[in-house]
């Protein structure tokens, strides 16, 4: 077959238009460090990036949520530890109560006085809040707990029901992240009081000095602390789930991004030296082809 000078040409520009085609998209990646910047540079990676890009932002969510479970959990851990503490600095007056003789009434009314403040800070540490929510509101986290009363202490909890509030941390599991006032306040099983009454009947009963009443509050006080020690270790359980959840999750993103990375990232000294190589071959395909294809007009110039 008779190859043409129009058969050269042709080949000669398609050859350059491909070269030309490959040296863009050697300038994109080194522009953007992707080797994936258009659909059509691989259709089946970019179908791949899309799906772990959709799994990332799923999975990231999730992470979101749960670093948002484990502070309100947390912050309540921490009030319900500090209530702890304060029922049982209660219990050391109380017992300063009972075993201190000839007391004045300026001593009962100096210890009705201190059990008086130390319960209020009980109440306080149910009012806490994370941003505008309430940590104790139950039902209705954006109402506070406690309101004013006219009781010894000054407050008393809303009566806010114990419902539970869910945070969905993964695909199908939720996890509860709240304790209401009322669980805190209420009545603890084999009890027939609430810690909201102990605490009034044992500041009115310091005040009074009754031996007999100090001694049921010195009882139903432990209940209490019981009751709130088994809230938050029940809490802590919840906790400790929520945290391995969230360092599986952590896990599950580092393995999709690297994956993701690989998938996507360009080889950037690859890239410079391939880019490099086809400038060479690029400027040195024009040259030869100037000097065949497209021959000076001084060659058909007549001689003398």
């Amino acid at each position: 077959m008779q190859i043409t000078q129009q058969m050269m040409v042709n080949q000669f520009l398609y050859n350059i238009t491909n070269e030309n085609t490959t040296m863009q998209n050697l300038e994109d990646e080194l522009s953007t460090g992707k080797v994936l910047n258009l659909p059509q540079d691989n259709p089946l990676a970019v179908s791949q990036d899309m799906s772990d890009r959709a799994t990332l932002s799923s999975a990231q969510g999730y992470q979101n949520t749960l670093q948002s479970a484990l502070t309100w959990m947390n912050n309540t851990s921490s009030a319900l530890s500090q209530i702890v503490n304060t029922l049982q600095s209660i219990q050391s007056y109380v017992m300063e109560g009972l075993n201190s003789t000839n007391q004045t009434t300026s001593d009962k009314n100096a210890l009705s006085e201190t059990v008086q403040q130390l319960s209020k800070t009980i109440y306080q540490e149910l009012d806490t809040q994370q941003g505008s929510r309430y940590l104790f509101g139950g039902a209705d986290p954006l109402q506070p707990p406690v309101t004013t009363s006219t009781n010894n202490i000054g407050y008393t909890t809303s009566g806010n029901t114990a419902a539970s509030m869910e945070m969905q941390i993964s695909a199908g599991i939720s996890i509860t992240v709240n304790v209401s006032a009322s669980q805190v306040m209420g009545t603890a099983s084999g009890s027939t009081t609430n810690l909201e009454s102990t605490l009034n009947s044992t500041i009115s009963d310091l005040q009074n000095g009754n031996i007999t009443g100090l001694q049921t509050d010195l009882t139903n006080l432990q209940t209490g602390i019981t009751q709130v020690v088994n809230i938050n270790a029940e809490l802590g359980s919840r906790i400790k789930r929520a945290t391995a959840m969230q360092t599986q999750i952590s896990q599950y993103v580092t393995t999709v991004q690297n994956y993701k990375s690989d998938l996507e990232d360009a080889n950037m000294a690859k890239v410079i030296t391939q880019f490099n190589t086809d400038q060479g071959v690029f400027a040195a395909a024009l040259k030869m082809g100037s000097e065949i294809l497209l021959p000076s007009l001084v060659n058909y110039l007549p001689n003398g």
